[in-house]
């Protein structure tokens, strides 16, 4: 089976505890000296951030057929054996480098051996059948218009480098970029800058109202930018969901207007950074307006191993020698695919398993994915904003699997120590950010969160830190003065992370 067995939660005994270790004696004098105001806030984040693990809108029913996997097994813990977390660590950052089922990641095992057993047959033939079913069942899932369209990179950073780098550019060609794009972007866009000094890279400055007003609020800044350079802007560069904040913009729009501000000539061209995108939003490369460029990542939330994303270029952009892959090989194959295929001797299979990853989301229901993850991280977005009595920064059309609430401090320093708490005291990893004087926290949900157990219930009461947590489990309180929230459970725990005593 694809989903790991696991026995129902009332079955399972309670991991042992490591209250009793040194490391976590000394981890607790150290906290002694650390301000109160400091300690409310990390013990109320953090036992918000457990809330996360056993209860969700969607399924406080206990019966809700979203909680439900295609074949029966519970969204939440009981997925979790079939992912290769570390017992007791709680990973909030998917976003970042995502997590791989086990299935997937042992037939990219299987793979690696078959490679090994036959390099030969392996690098000659095998390889090349392999990688061209994954990159039919790419074309099928995005909507590509034909599979001639999809090469295989190994991340976004290369899809974006392979298409600057090997651009055609002449005297005047301004390139567009967002100040909301990732870092790698700005970077490659800066070198592309410096290394030819007849291209003028601009970044376009979002306005005050980004991103409160969520993705639209890109369109203005971008609509004046073009007018600015018309007849000169050769490339936009745009996320079709940012980092941080994560925010969904309106690609479709996007594409659309940069298509209407070209001239005689030439249309200007787009790229579309979309690291995010594959696996949290549903893509339809035609529906989007056919972007000239469109790039995606599959370890973050596809659920395909690290080193695995697809470069789609737009039939006519497909030229002799560009985009050309950023190492190019003995190969001497001229084409568009065959240029991108074999980049020298390595490991492909992390390429060849994104087929694995399919079935996996096959046998989890692919519809069922996106409709469990995006409830839980609404309700979460909601939860978090009114307990800690901050907001949600971006409107919740415009955000999917990651979510951007305002944390209970303005102090940067703050929220980096709470991070670093989280992560040393709790073993979990969480992203802070800062905007202007505003503080952050860009938390993921994913399907091997919060199980959904009959027994919990989710009740606003008030507690302090004098509060003594109960070890029975018939109420387990929050360390804080806020209205907080208070988890219920009528029988054994569905919380890993929490211990008795």
């Amino acid at each position: 089976s694809l989903i790991a067995a696991k026995p129902p939660l009332s079955q399972r005994p309670l991991p042992p505890s490591p209250l009793s270790s040194p490391l976590i004696h000394t981890r607790r004098l150290a906290r002694r000296s650390w301000s109160g105001k400091r300690r409310m806030l990390a013990g109320s984040l953090m036992t918000v951030l457990i809330s996360l693990t056993t209860a969700a809108a969607a399924c406080m029913d206990g019966d809700s057929e979203t909680c439900h996997t295609k074949y029966g097994t519970r969204f939440g813990h009981d997925l979790l054996p079939s992912f290769m977390l570390a017992e007791g660590y709680f990973n909030l950052n998917h976003g970042s480098f995502g997590a791989t089922p086990r299935p997937v990641m042992e037939a990219q095992r299987r793979y690696q051996e078959q490679m090994e057993a036959r390099p030969d047959q392996w690098f000659r033939d095998d390889y090349f059948m392999c990688v061209n079913e994954a990159r039919e069942a790419i074309a099928k899932y995005v909507k590509a218009p034909s599979t001639d369209d999809i090469v295989l990179v190994e991340n976004a950073s290369g899809g974006v480098n392979a298409v600057l780098r090997s651009m055609v550019w002449k005297e005047g060609d301004v390139v567009l970029f967002l100040s909301s794009a990732y870092p790698m972007v700005k970077n490659t866009a800066a070198w592309l800058g410096e290394s030819n000094p007849s291209v003028q890279v601009k970044e376009v400055q979002l306005g005050s109202d980004w991103p409160a007003t969520g993705g639209q609020a890109v369109l203005k800044p971008l609509r004046e930018a073009l007018a600015e350079n018309k007849g000169k802007t050769k490339l936009v560069i745009v996320s079709h969901i940012t980092s941080v904040p994560a925010v969904i913009l309106p690609v479709e729009d996007i594409v659309r207007m940069c298509r209407l501000s070209g001239v005689a000539g030439g249309d200007v061209q787009v790229l579309v950074d979309g690291a995010h995108a594959l696996g949290q939003v549903p893509i339809d490369l035609v529906g989007l307006g056919d972007p000239d460029y469109y790039i995606s990542n599959g370890h973050k939330w596809l659920f395909s191993p690290k080193g695995s994303a697809f470069l789609y270029v737009r039939s006519v952009r497909q030229l002799s020698l560009s985009p050309e892959p950023n190492v190019i090989s003995s190969s001497g194959k001229k084409d568009f695919v065959g240029r991108f295929s074999y980049t020298g001797s390595r490991d492909y299979t992390a390429f060849c398993a994104i087929k694995e990853a399919f079935k996996f989301r096959h046998h989890v229901g692919d519809e069922k994915i996106y409709e469990y993850t995006a409830g839980l991280a609404r309700w979460a977005a909601k939860m978090l904003s009114r307990t800690w009595g901050t907001r949600v920064l971006v409107p919740l059309e415009s955000q999917a699997f990651m979510i951007n609430v305002q944390l209970p401090t303005n102090s940067t320093t703050v929220a980096m120590q709470l991070q670093e708490r989280l992560k040393i005291d709790y073993d979990t990893y969480i992203v802070v950010a800062n905007m202007s004087s505003l503080v952050y926290t860009r938390l993921s949900a994913q399907v091997l969160h919060l199980p959904c157990s009959p027994c919990l219930t989710l009740t606003p009461l008030r507690f302090t830190w004098s509060e003594k947590i109960s070890s029975d489990w018939q109420l387990s309180s929050l360390p804080s003065s806020r209205n907080l929230i208070a988890v219920s459970c009528n029988e054994s725990p569905a919380m890993p992370h929490l211990k008795p005593g």
